[in-house]
Order: structure tokens, then C-alpha cells, then sequence
């Protein structure tokens, strides 16, 4: 017969395992090539999308780097004028220039300010007004010969705190006279000396004559006073 000529049929007497066998092998290959499908463009979409990690964000900025971060100052930088060179000190607005002559500078610095307070600021200027005036240069005025001596006049933290003042902001000797009185002799200082001159007793044991040249010392130490001079 013609079917025996095409050969037999094989039989699976468990055709049902089989075939559900193989659903579960075909279904497993779908979603195995679903998730792959899926990855693929997960991938792709990581390449493209914007870069988020701090060494991506700084690979980026080599095309378009942001500006750079102001250079640490220190305090040294501080003592520094617009121009850039280091502060020379105290300067004046128009600052003079002459030959100081040794005993000018040996005068002001026996006496030279500190600040201390056992130093009296109004006793310092009535000797540098002395020291000044053993020098007289030519073609310079009173006030410039001051501005350009008071300086040497000063040591220590008085000296530091002349060389805080803005350069070019004294003009005139008279300035800077206030300027120094108002650091060194403040209201409370000054009430303080007037109080001492109203309030002057003499000694139990002190002549009057040592008591007199103490009670001229305490008027020079408070010139300005504004009691009536009376002897």
C-alpha cells in the first residue's frame, strides 16, 4: 500500500510532556530575547543621555571650562595697595623727601611713643615739636617736615598703627595730630587727666614746691583742659 511505501509514523506515548515541553522552551526564548532587546536599548540610551558622575561633568568641562576660583589671600596680601606693590607704610598726599641729619634722629628716638600706658601722647608731641625744630630744610613747609618725621618719632604698636592709615589721606600735619590723639587719647583719657588737675592735692610729706612742678606736669599731660589758668 502507499501508505506503507512513506514509511511509519513514530509514536510518543507521552506527546502531551513533549509538546508542553517545548511551549515552555519557546516561550523561554521569546523572553530571553525580549530582556536582551530590552538591555540593548537601555545601553543605547545611557551613551546618549547627559553625563551625571563628577569625573564625566569634569571631562566635559575641558571644552568649556568654568572660570577659575580666586586665589587664596593672605593676611601679608592685605598690606597691599591697588597697584600691587607691598605697602611702604605710612605716606602722606604729598610726601616730601630731605636729608635727616643725625641729631634730629637721635632726638626722636630718645623719646620715640610705644603706646604704652605709662606714656602720656600729649607729652610725646611736645617733644617731637622740639625735635622738629632742629632741623629747617628748604623749600619744605612745617606740616610737610612733620608728616615726613612723626613716623620716626614711633615705635612698636604705635608705630604699626601709623602704617594702618590709607596712604594719600593726610594731607596736613594738623590731621594727623588728631588722627593720634583720637587713637591715644580718647574722651575717657582726657577726663580722666582733667579730673587729676581739679582733684590736685598736695602731698603730706611733698614740698610745695615739688607739689607745683607735679601739678605743671599734669597740665601739659591735658593741654586742652579748658580750666582758667591760674597760678
Amino acid at each position: 500500500m502507499r501508505g506503507n511505501a512513506q514509511g511509519k509514523l513514530l509514536y510518543d506515548p507521552e506527546i502531551e510532556k513533549t509538546a508542553k515541553k517545548n511551549r515552555k522552551a519557546a516561550k523561554l526564548a521569546r523572553e530571553t530575547a525580549r530582556l536582551t532587546n530590552i538591555a540593548e536599548k537601555q545601553s543605547n540610551i545611557e551613551v546618549s543621555s547627559p553625563i551625571t558622575s563628577d569625573d564625566e561633568i569634569r571631562t566635559m568641562g575641558d571644552e568649556n571650562p568654568p572660570p577659575p576660583p580666586p586665589p587664596m589671600r593672605t593676611l601679608g596680601d592685605y598690606g597691599q595697595n591697588n597697584g600691587g606693590n607691598a605697602n611702604l607704610g605710612f605716606q602722606p598726599v604729598n610726601p616730601v623727601f630731605f636729608d635727616i641729619k643725625n641729631t634730629v634722629l637721635n632726638a626722636l628716638k630718645e623719646n620715640q611713643y610705644s603706646g604704652a600706658e605709662s606714656q602720656c601722647p600729649n607729652l610725646h608731641l611736645e617733644h617731637f615739636d622740639e625735635a622738629c625744630g632742629y632741623t629747617d630744610p628748604p623749600n619744605v613747609s612745617e606740616s610737610d617736615k612733620k608728616l615726613r618725621l612723626f613716623k620716626l618719632s614711633l615705635t612698636g604698636r604705635a608705630r604699626d598703627w601709623i602704617d594702618t592709615l590709607p596712604p594719600n589721606t593726610i594731607a596736613t600735619w594738623d590731621e594727623l595730630a588728631i588722627k593720634f590723639k583720637e587713637r591715644y587719647f580718647p574722651i575717657h583719657k582726657f577726663l580722666e587727666r582733667r579730673n587729676e588737675i581739679t582733684s590736685f592735692e598736695q602731698g603730706e610729706a611733698e614740698s610745695l614746691y615739688d607739689a607745683w612742678e607735679r601739678f605743671k606736669l599734669c597740665l601739659k599731660k591735658c593741654p586742652n583742659h579748658g580750666l582758667d589758668n591760674t597760678t
